[in-house]
């Protein structure tokens, strides 16, 4: 799936590309499964910023400028997903936590949901995935390094109900 779209974006055909992945700890290369997700176009980086998220069947694909310095990032949260018993500890700053004890109990899930999406969307697009602390992460502060924080609209994206969805982006990609 990601092929293809990276295929018709850059107007190739998706066999003249090949995966390469790259990871900060293992580096980049086709053998890898893991990291920021792109491809080579004939040997050479085809120079298109890439994300994939998935979650509860359903996906969803990011790509930035051909050529642009930077990074995208994408998440796609089920509120399913962030409900279980410890999560608040691991997920959110004390400062998350205590907003999240204001809100009315149905509105606890999307945000969380929210919070969780925005916060893997940052990370990926900066590159460390959760080799970061999510905790440590603020989701709804102004990122001070210039990174663009979109919530996305799952409505107008065809989603079902009790997805979030955010886009991130650093550098001028």
């Amino acid at each position: 799936m990601l092929r293809d779209f990276a295929a018709g974006i850059l107007e190739v055909h998706p066999r003249d590309l090949t995966a390469d992945y790259w990871c900060p700890e293992c580096g980049t290369g086709p053998e890898l499964d893991h990291g920021r997700p792109g491809y080579l176009l004939h040997g050479a980086p085809a120079g298109l910023p890439l994300s994939l998220s998935r979650s509860h069947g359903w996906a969803l694909l990011a790509a930035g400028p051909v050529g642009a310095a930077g990074a995208v990032g994408v998440d796609l949260e089920h509120s399913s997903g962030v409900g279980f018993p410890g999560f608040d500890d691991v997920a959110l700053t004390p400062a998350e936590r205590q907003l999240l004890a204001s809100l009315a109990p149905e509105e606890a899930m999307p945000w969380r949901a929210a919070a969780w999406a925005r916060k893997e969307a940052l990370l990926k697009a900066r590159g460390t995935g959760l080799r970061v602390e999510a905790a440590a992460v603020e989701a709804f502060a102004e990122p001070a390094d210039g990174t663009v924080l979109i919530d996305l609209d799952t409505v107008a994206l065809g989603l079902p109900a009790g997805f979030a969805a955010a886009l991130a982006v650093v550098g001028t990609a």
